[in-house]
Formats: structure tokens, C-alpha cells, sequence
């Protein structure tokens, strides 16, 4: 009678890399456009095989989900609990430019934000993709909306300035950041920008 050990050695052992081919559809994703990446290349990078993507992930769909969920973990999350903490609001909008403008090459990542540019082809992404885009956007209104409601009750900001107007106007304001550093504007043009931009909040 053979043991249990040598009967769970049998078989194909399993030599799919789920993080690995995240990491690797990430980067593709975001360094050339969700909308320009074919599934088949991202199996060629990544070395693996169509049907074990497939199997994995339940498709193309699957594996921009898994890739956004990623994505919100790496850069969002840190954001989000940035805004979150109890400090001044000059403090925490200093935080957010330096954030915002930080220079994507100095820490090796691409240009621009993957999540704004799945927010501008949200009619073209599959269910669950959309319906992530839609959860990620969501919450990023709810944590500026709550961070701006937080400062207006302190009385560092306007009280004219709604908190929902100004949640959609900063998500706007990363939202332009982004575009141009993809279309290569140098950081001090877009550093002008955004602080300019910000300023309206005070």
C-alpha cells in the first residue's frame, strides 16, 4: 500500500505563477494601455499558456480584475490611508501633491494611472473589470468626500465648497495629472498645474 506522501507527489505539479502573471499584465497594462495589450501577448511575457490563463483567471476579464485589485493594494491603499489620518488639511494636501507628483521613474513604474485609464475605456471593459473600476472609483470619492468633510468641519477649508463637489473635482484634477504625464509634460509643468489646481480648496 503505497503512503499518502508519495501519492500526493503524483501528477502534474503546478507551475502556474498567479503573481507573476499579474505583475507582468500590470506592467503592460499600464506602461502601453489596457486597450493595446492582447491576451496572447501577455501569455508570451509572461511564458505561460492561453488555456492556463484561462483556467486561472476565467479569461481576459478575470485577469484585469486580479490586476486591478493589485493595482489598488500597490498605489491607491496608501493613498487612501494617507487621507485618512488626523492631521491638518494643509498637511495632508501637501502629502497628496508630493503623492500625485512624485516622479513614476525614479520608483520604476510607468507613466500615469491604470485606474484612469480603465475609467476612460469603462465601456469597453468587461463585467467585472467594469464593475471593479466602477468600486475602486467609488471608494475614492468616498475617502476625499470624508477627508473634505473632516476639514471643512475644522474650519480649514471654504465652507461655501460641498464636500461631493470637491471629492469629484480632486478625483478630476489626479485624473488630468495623469494624462499628462503620459503625454510627457515635464514634472515642474505639471507640479504648476496641480498646485494651482489644489488651491482653489483653501
Amino acid at each position: 500500500m503505497e503512503s499518502s506522501d508519495k501519492k500526493a507527489t503524483r501528477g502534474r505539479p503546478k507551475t502556474f505563477d498567479r503573481s507573476h502573471v499579474i505583475a507582468v499584465a500590470m506592467q503592460a497594462y499600464w506602461e502601453e494601455g489596457q486597450a493595446e495589450v492582447s491576451l496572447n501577448a501577455i501569455c508570451q511575457r509572461a511564458r505561460v499558456s492561453k488555456p492556463s490563463l484561462y483556467k486561472e483567471f476565467e479569461g481576459e476579464d478575470g485577469l484585469k480584475e486580479a490586476v486591478l485589485i493589485d493595482y489598488h493594494q500597490m498605489t491607491l491603499a496608501p493613498l487612501y490611508e494617507m487621507l485618512a489620518e488626523d492631521q491638518p488639511f494643509d498637511t495632508a494636501l501637501a502629502a497628496l501633491a508630493d503623492y500625485v507628483l512624485r516622479d513614476h521613474q525614479e520608483y520604476g513604474m510607468p507613466n500615469g494611472c491604470l485606474l484612469v485609464d480603465m475609467c476612460q475605456c469603462r465601456d469597453h471593459l468587461g463585467d467585472r473589470t467594469g464593475a471593479k473600476v466602477d468600486d475602486l472609483r467609488a471608494l475614492s470619492l468616498r475617502v476625499f468626500e470624508t477627508w473634505i468633510e473632516k476639514a471643512r468641519a475644522r474650519g480649514e477649508i471654504r465652507s461655501g465648497i460641498s464636500p461631493r463637489t470637491a471629492a469629484l473635482y480632486i478625483d478630476a484634477q489626479i485624473a488630468s495629472i495623469m494624462n499628462m504625464q503620459r503625454q510627457g509634460v515635464s514634472q515642474n509643468d505639471i507640479a504648476s498645474v496641480f498646485l494651482l489646481a489644489l488651491s482653489v480648496l483653501k
